[in-house]
């Protein structure tokens, strides 16, 4: 069954994906990166030591694009971004189950750490780059294929961590290597281990069970696919709960939101 996509361009500030304005925004395109073999990327985030954390590794830094907008940045590799996700549901697993999904792009500033200006001279205040850069939204009813599917929080994980891939052209922003940072094993193991191992078993688990949301890890196979041809490097940091509470908030504020039926790709403009 064919699904009618949909593509929902939002300017997050800490807003919904549910009703929002199309607005252009400027991204650059001269940073060339050979590409990657697909079958090495997806790879787990390893810290270089056991106490560190997302705030003691990265710190806010201007991306390189025609609007200027802080990032979660290495601090010894500026060219390396960090995004947290989230996903939860009520009634998990239920006909009644309501799933949500988000993620946290942008960190909060101060005002004067913007600059007042893009590079063609337009004022960069009405933007609010300097707030927190998030988006969240409820789990769609139907996948990518058009078919509808149960609700489940490791459903809710997973959408999430594809919105945040598809959100933005990362690659022209200076970004050579996407962290994302979740409390998901699902997601971390999945994304990292499990995958390549389900696509050779012809989508069975060990016990020959068909794969939970197979649909959705074919769609980021996809990703991997795209991010390798773009030289992007993907990881996947699995951290403690307490370190992503800001996406864990607004993932349970997602499912209180209105019903979504069908697909749509998230994509964020100015932000």
């Amino acid at each position: 069954m064919a699904s009618l996509k949909r593509k929902l361009h939002v300017v997050p500030d800490s807003v919904s994906a549910e009703d929002t304005d199309f607005l252009f925004g400027g991204q650059n395109d001269q940073f060339g990166c050979p590409p990657l073999d697909p079958a090495s990327n997806f790879t787990r985030f390893l810290p270089p030591n056991a106490v560190d954390t997302p705030e003691t590794l990265f710190m806010p830094s201007l991306n390189k694009c025609a609007f200027p907008a802080p990032r979660f940045t290495r601090r010894s590799n500026k060219s390396e971004f960090l995004i947290y996700t989230d996903g939860a549901c009520s009634e998990n697993g239920n006909k009644d189950a309501r799933g949500g999904c988000a993620f946290v792009f942008r960190p909060e500033t101060s005002i004067s750490f913007i600059q007042s200006q893009t590079s063609s001279d337009h004022p960069t205040s009405d933007f609010n780059l300097h707030k927190l850069g998030s988006c969240y939204f409820r789990l769609e009813a139907r996948g990518p294929t058009g078919e509808a599917r149960l609700q489940t929080s490791n459903r809710a994980e997973l959408r999430a961590v594809i919105a945040a891939l598809r959100f933005r052209a990362w690659k022209h922003e200076g970004c050579k290597r996407i962290v994302i940072a979740t409390d998901s094993s699902y997601v971390v193991n999945g994304s990292t281990e499990w995958l390549k191992k389900w696509a050779r078993n012809g989508w069975q688990t060990s016990t020959r069970n068909p794969v939970k949301n197979q649909d959705l890890w074919k769609a980021l196979i996809k990703d991997r696919e795209k991010w390798s041809r773009a030289g992007v490097e993907v990881q996947f940091w699995h951290i403690p709960r307490k370190l992503n509470t800001i996406a864990d908030r607004l993932a349970k504020s997602a499912t209180a939101l209105t019903d979504r039926e069908d697909w749509a790709e998230i994509q964020g403009i100015t932000c």
